[in-house]
């Protein structure tokens, strides 16, 4: 029997990565915790807190992290006339480099990979923990997994100029299977499904849903194109944990705005939809396994004989 590896994918979707958060507390309430983890964006910040600290150094981060003071940085360097991006990211990066320690994740047994764009290449790649020469080298893996284009500078890894692969490959299933996956938990903070829209109002209405559907689209790219029959990919089981409609659509006003109480609210978010998606996926376990039973109990009275009367009782 091949050893159980448990694979966490953890998408995209900026600000609302403390979904991820909340999530990852149920499942390790529930004994549930990775063997490796795959970030794409954000989710490459997120598995950097677990695999320093676990989800107590996840939810410590998120609690203190307030992008008013931290997103946007100007920079005579960086910027759209002299440089290649908007703003500089040396405060950003100081702020999440202090709940990360690059040491403990390169020797964590938890392997880490994160979604990154070769800009050089052309090519999104994944670049993994076990992969990096060293704590500085991996870093530099680590910062490029959520350089945004344009909002910050690329990263120059190996004489290759990298940013953020969520764009290209958010939710990359494939890669799981790569890791010789045996369970996949999907995490995203996209929902994958939008409600339904009769009708537009306007020019700007209808804008708005093409940005909606976009945004659902790439945030899902990986898994909503691929063959998942009866939960399962490539015979691997896959349990997706996604927000319910209330954070579906692009919150372009919101996207980038991070404060303790919006991240309180969606770590709420995220236990909530995790404890709802696992008791769903129990629920439906013991169906199964109540229909298998009742099954095999009509079979087998089926292949039983017929019984006889007793034929002294007959002649009475």
């Amino acid at each position: 029997m091949a050893e159980r590896k448990r694979v966490f994918i953890l998408g995209g979707g900026a600000s609302f990565g403390a979904h991820h958060v909340g999530a990852m507390q149920y499942l390790d309430e529930q004994g549930i915790r990775p063997d490796a983890i795959i970030g794409s964006s954000i989710g490459v910040i997120n598995a950097c807190l677990y695999a320093t600290g676990g989800v107590e150094n996840m939810i410590q981060s998120w609690s203190d992290f307030d992008s008013r003071r931290h997103l946007f940085t100007p920079s005579l360097r960086h910027n759209l006339i002299t440089g290649l991006s908007v703003s500089s990211v040396s405060r950003l990066e100081r702020s999440i480099e202090r709940f990360v320690d690059y040491e403990k994740i390169m020797f964590n047994p938890v392997e880490t990979a994160f979604i990154i764009l070769n800009l050089s290449q052309g090519a999104g790649q994944i670049w993994s923990s076990h992969d990096a020469q060293s704590p500085a080298e991996l870093q530099k893996i680590v910062r490029a997994g959520y350089a945004i284009p344009f909002l910050y500078p690329p990263v120059r890894i190996r004489g290759d100029w990298c940013v953020d692969g969520g764009f290209a490959w958010n939710i990359p299933l494939d890669h799981a299977i790569h890791m010789k996956a045996t369970e996949i938990y999907v995490l995203t903070v996209i929902p994958h499904q939008l409600p339904f829209k009769r009708k537009f109002t306007s020019i700007v209405d209808y804008a708005g849903r093409f940005m909606d559907v976009m945004w659902r689209t790439l945030g899902n790219a990986g898994y909503l194109n691929q063959p998942i029959v009866d939960g399962k990919y490539q015979g691997i089981p896959v349990t997706l944990i996604q927000p319910g409609e209330e954070m579906a659509g692009l919150p372009l006003l919101d996207l980038f705005n991070v404060h303790a109480k919006k991240s309180r609210r969606l770590i709420k978010l995220g236990y909530r939809d995790a404890k709802r998606i696992l008791s769903r996926g129990r629920q439906g376990s013991r169906k199964a396994a109540s229909d298998a039973l009742k099954t095999a109990t009509q079979q087998a009275a089926l292949t039983q004989p017929p019984r006889v009367k007793n034929p002294r009782r007959a002649r009475r």
